[in-house]
């Protein structure tokens, strides 16, 4: 696909530039052509299915797997007898939202198995300082009962509550030298699962 893009690049580009263009590619051979290893339109007038093949690329190798950013969605801090879960809210929730996406549900669900049945569980939501604060506390609220839902539904004997702090309890500047700090706000955007033990 990208090999015929670059044949009807040329092909226009020669009718873009005009005859002094066409001058120069007419006194250029098929020869020079295969020299140098840049197809003519002939090499796409009857392809043979390895001619495909080999013309097959990846667009962009960087590219993986859409749902592995859930994998990093979460990270986990034990001191003492105290463990906070901090989930990443820009992978669970979509903007302005408290939905969950299925693939979320899945990966907070994996986190049942680990929580304690002999231990209140506080899901915490948390915004960063954009919007007013009343909105955010109840866009945090409703975020923190989204994922005390899924942590329940997996496993009725947990001791969950859910609370909404809004942007009160910032864990990064939400601002640097007065600008405002993308970075700083993605890392506030978060629900935090703690428990002891």
């Amino acid at each position: 696909m990208a090999v015929a893009c670059s044949a009807a690049a040329l092909a226009v580009g020669v009718a873009i530039a005009g005859p002094a263009a066409s001058a120069v590619a007419n006194s250029v051979t098929s020869h020079d052509v295969a020299d140098r290893g840049t197809p003519t339109p002939e090499d796409f007038t009857d392809p043979d299915q390895s001619m495909i093949d080999e013309s097959i690329v990846d667009l962009d190798p960087g590219i993986d797997d859409l749902d592995k950013g859930i994998e990093d969605l979460e990270s986990t801090e034990v001191s003492g007898d105290s463990t906070v879960v901090t989930l990443d809210t820009d992978i669970l929730f979509g903007f302005d939202s408290a939905e969950l996406s299925d693939a979320a549900k899945k990966k907070i669900a994996d986190l049942v198995k680990d929580l304690p049945t002999d231990s209140e569980i506080i899901v915490g939501g948390h915004t960063d300082s954009k919007g007013e604060d009343d909105y955010n506390k109840k866009l945090s609220e409703d975020r923190a009962e989204a994922v005390a839902e899924v942590l329940t539904a997996e496993n009725k004997d947990l001791d969950v509550t859910a609370k909404g702090y809004g942007e009160s309890e910032p864990v990064a500047a939400n601002e640097k030298g007065g600008e405002d700090d993308p970075e700083g706000r993605a890392k506030n955007r978060r629900v935090e699962i703690r428990y002891n033990g």
